[in-house]
């Protein structure tokens, strides 16, 4: 998911739904003992395990689950299993299926939002004083490469700083905002030791790397970035009413 900071230009404001949906759609609660959960999009599906709403309203709306508020309480709560498939000979882009899934929050869920921007806290990744050790990389043809282990570890190949920022955000559970000033793709392995900063996970528990550095300071002396906190707008979504499904 990408970073939302900016994602409404404006408080206040309805968002526009896809106008086309999927052809079919399943869905249905949950195992009572299923644990974990996952949300995948395929070539002209998406299949949804052990979801909340509120997830399938992060993944419609392409922001990071903190970013949704309001609604009522079963949003985070109720979980379901989603199956919801394409017709036809195209093959929809990942914007085209987030578009479908927001329709069909809005059918099956009767799902009405709206965004706004809200100030908060957010951490600015910038350059230390020395600059960033990154290395561009080495085939900029290459398909993109990375990957997050157990928490602590992130490997990269020809990956836009993006996808490390997002995955900050989700790591630490505050916007993430890039302000290094650099352009391109980059090759590079981070490697810490998960402190009380970063976010804890009952499903996946990490295991502390070693004499590996906390996060921030594997980030200064790995990458050459560091961590700055301050304020920034950040876009919100709003729910503004919810129904339970008729599951099928």
């Amino acid at each position: 998911m990408a970073m939302a900071v900016g994602l409404a230009s404006a408080g206040g404001q309805a968002v526009q739904t896809a106008n086309e949906g999927f052809d079919i759609a399943s869905i249905k609660p949950s195992k009572p003992d299923a644990r974990g959960y996952s949300i995948r999009p395929f070539p002209g599906r998406l299949s949804a395990e052990n979801v909340t709403l509120k997830l399938l309203i992060s993944e419609a709306y392409h922001v990071f689950d903190f970013q949704v508020s309001g609604g009522p309480k079963w949003i985070d709560s109720d979980r379901y299993d989603v199956e919801a498939k394409t017709g036809g000979d195209v093959i929809p882009s990942g914007q085209q299926l987030r578009g479908m899934l927001r329709k069909l929050l809005e059918d099956r869920f009767a799902l009405k939002v709206r965004q706004e921007t809200k100030e908060m806290a957010v951490f600015a990744m910038v350059t230390v004083k020395g600059g960033s050790k990154l290395q561009p990389s080495k085939d900029p043809q290459a398909q993109v490469m990375f990957r997050v282990f157990q928490r602590r570890q992130i490997t990269a190949a020809n990956a836009p700083l993006e996808h490390l920022t997002e995955t900050l955000t989700w790591l630490l559970g505050r916007p993430v905002v890039d302000r290094t000033g650099l352009q391109g793709s980059f090759d590079y392995k981070l490697e810490w030791s998960p402190d009380e900063v970063q976010i804890r996970s009952t499903e996946a528990p990490v295991e502390i790397a070693g004499n590996a550095l906390p996060l921030d300071g594997a980030l200064q002396q790995q990458l050459g970035l560091k961590l700055v906190s301050q304020k920034d707008q950040v876009g919100l979504i709003v729910v503004e009413s919810a129904e339970r499904p008729i599951v099928n």
